[in-house]
């Protein structure tokens, strides 16, 4: 998709800055938004609502850095341009590690900031473009089918499917990266309300002090800086689904007002004196344990009653393993039409690897694995050589003629007896460990050693 026109935000405490930066940009054919500091900025940032956000650094109340980090959280796909005083080319590429896409220095040259801005909106179009292209592979759209046949993969499917037919509230429960918004999108598009908003809140990734405007809205003059009405995100989902992605993080005061949404089917903006009525269905997702924060007051039973009416648990990729070859095929092409060239998939050693892998980070690592390897492949292959050290060092050969070759291939590589030695070594530790769920003492016993030994090693290895 190519935008029209692209929304910028420009912060700075100076009005001419504003000004001419506003003025400049206009005459391009943007569509410019400004504000006079970081607090009043924040409450103009949304999801999608700017493509690019140019900020001064020096500002009252808020550094230029640390509004970028809270521009992030809300926000990550928004392209961030930092303005800095001249001579601060330091402070700017500092920035730009933590995020930032570009800098120029003020006093500015209209041409410069031109250039910077023009890629900046590039930029964006093609994040956005293979954004949307990671979407319509990672599901089969004929059918809203998920990768994989192993037995926890058919139950979500099947449950996906029950579920869909209803408006019956969700809560879906896993590990991140386990494709709890896939779920909930398959079962949007599965429904009646397919051809109604599907609209998104990542309850983590909003302050305390944000996260009600965005659920509720505002009306004009509710507070300082709400200079228009806004509405919120259950509004925006009326007729359609909302999805309240890691619910876990939500506040309490805010988990009050949320169930009664739930309860009442209205909202009531922050400043408003009548509730308005919304039809929306409600999804919630969390990798927290809601009975633990229940237990430690820090999330509402009554709310946790309500959004499990149904609950989906979506198991971690380490406990469906027989699901990694269909999803690695699947990745290949995926990263094979990205790169614009013929992957024909990856080698039997490469795939063991893979599959003996325990994934903290589950599909989503394996989609990033699979098309960083992608780069750097030979003969239209992915081979063991292409992933990553840590997926490489646990490669466990099949049979003793794996065994033999694997160790042919590190003598090859210039790699000492004492090198492979402590290879394995370091792998069974790191197994063991997994096994025993970080136990240290159960861990010295199975591996035969002694409990100092075995906390030597795991400093040794970088293991803790």
């Amino acid at each position: 998709m190519l935008f029209k026109t692209h929304s910028i935000l420009v912060v700075d405490d100076e009005k001419s800055i504003l000004f001419s930066l506003k003025a400049a940009l206009t005459k391009e054919g943007y569509t410019v938004r400004t504000a006079e500091n970081p607090a009043e900025a924040l409450k103009m940032v949304e999801p999608g609502a700017f493509q690019v956000i140019i900020s001064d650094y020096n500002m009252p109340g808020m550094t230029g850095m640390e509004f970028l980090g809270h521009v992030k959280q809300i926000d990550p796909e928004a392209v961030f341009i930092l303005m800095t005083a001249y001579g601060s080319e330091k402070l700017a590429i500092e920035a730009m590690k933590q995020g930032a896409y570009d800098y120029f220095s003020k006093p500015f040259d209209i041409e410069e900031m031109r250039v910077i801005v023009a890629k900046a909106c590039e930029r964006f179009s093609l994040a956005y473009e293979k954004k949307s292209l990671e979407e319509r592979f990672l599901v089969e759209p004929e059918a809203d089918r998920f990768i994989g046949d192993s037995a926890a993969t058919r139950m979500v499917k099947e449950k996906i499917e029950q579920v869909a037919k209803s408006d019956i509230t969700v809560l879906i429960q896993g590990e991140s990266g386990t494709g709890k918004e896939l779920v909930a999108q398959a079962i949007q598009r599965q429904s009646g309300r397919a051809s109604g908003p599907f609209v998104t809140l990542n309850c983590a990734a909003l302050p305390e002090n944000l996260i009600e405007s965005e659920l509720f809205g505002y009306e004009k003059g509710a507070f300082t800086g709400a200079a228009a009405r806004k509405r919120g995100k259950f509004e925006i989902a009326n007729g359609g689904t909302i999805f309240l992605d890691e619910i876990g993080d939500m506040a309490l005061n805010t988990q009050a007002k949320v169930l009664r949404v739930i309860q009442e089917r209205e909202v009531e903006r922050l400043g408003g004196v009548k509730p308005l009525k919304v039809d929306v269905r409600i999804i919630a997702a969390t990798h927290k344990d809601l009975k633990e924060l229940i237990d430690r007051k820090q999330f509402r039973e009554d709310l946790f009653y309500r959004i499990n009416v149904v609950n989906i648990q979506l198991a971690p990729l380490r406990e469906r393993s027989e699901d990694i070859p269909p999803l690695v095929e699947h990745f290949v092409k995926i990263a094979a039409t990205k790169a614009n060239r013929e992957i024909k998939g990856v080698t039997p050693k490469a795939m063991t690897a893979l599959k003996n892998f325990k994934w903290p980070g589950n599909v989503r690592q394996l989609q990033n694995i699979i098309e960083g390897a992608a780069v750097f492949i030979r003969n239209n292959m992915i081979d063991i050589d292409n992933l990553p050290e840590e997926i490489r060092l646990g490669f466990a050969p099949e049979s003793t003629t794996d065994m033999f070759d694997w160790i042919a291939e590190q003598i090859q590589q210039g790699r000492t007896l004492d090198d492979m030695v402590a290879q394995i070594e370091k792998e069974m530790i790191s197994r063991t460990l997994r096994d025993v769920e970080g136990n240290q003492s159960k861990a010295a016993q199975i591996l035969g050693i002694k409990r100092g030994t075995l906390q030597y090693k795991i400093k040794a290895y970088n293991l803790g």
